[in-house]
């Protein structure tokens, strides 16, 4: 088994390419590393988390905290790639839908303008029919209206010029 005394002298004589120890190597990454746990450490997010009793649970067990991290980390991609398709969806019904019913709205357009043409026409026909109607019978009552006024005024005329002595007879046979 290999002793902690034997570790420190493999890390001690192990060497990468620049020369420095392991060792030196690996202190100013523990450096680093704990600047970032501070930094991040010191946002009121994670200080509030840290906090709560979630975030004192997870901080008494940590194999959860990494599972709960690993998850995260591993169910973004899915969940990102979900949330894109029903996006990309949605957007898709919405702009399919629009492009329907502004067919449909069209279509509809055009047949009304079609009834409204028909009417039109229809209305015309009925209307130049009425006027035609009432221009035949004005002009029939006018010329029978004028018609019979002149054979009342003929026959009147014609008898008043036929018998004016009859009525002179009349008028004298009523004095006696």
């Amino acid at each position: 088994m290999i002793t902690q005394l034997e570790i420190s002298e493999t890390q001690g004589e192990m060497a990468n390419i620049d020369g420095l120890p392991l060792s030196r190597e690996m202190q100013v990454l523990q450096n680093r590393f704990n600047t970032l746990m501070h930094t991040i450490n010191s946002n009121s997010k994670v200080a509030a988390f840290m906090n709560s009793p979630l975030g004192h649970y997870l901080d008494d067990h940590p194999f959860l905290a990494l599972l709960l991290l690993v998850f995260a980390i591993m169910s973004a991609v899915p969940v990102g790639l979900f949330l894109t398709f029903a996006v990309i969806t949605s957007l898709l019904g919405c702009i399919g839908f629009i492009v329907m019913e502004g067919l449909m709205l069209s279509v509809g357009g055009v047949v009304l303008v079609c009834f409204l043409c028909g009417i039109l026409l229809i209305s015309f026909a009925i209307s130049s029919l009425l006027a035609i109607c009432y221009f035949i019978f004005s002009t029939t009552m006018t010329y029978y209206h004028s018609s019979s006024t002149s054979k009342k005024e003929e026959t009147f005329s014609s008898s008043a010029k036929l018998d004016p002595d009859d009525t002179d007879s009349k008028s004298t046979l009523k004095k006696d």
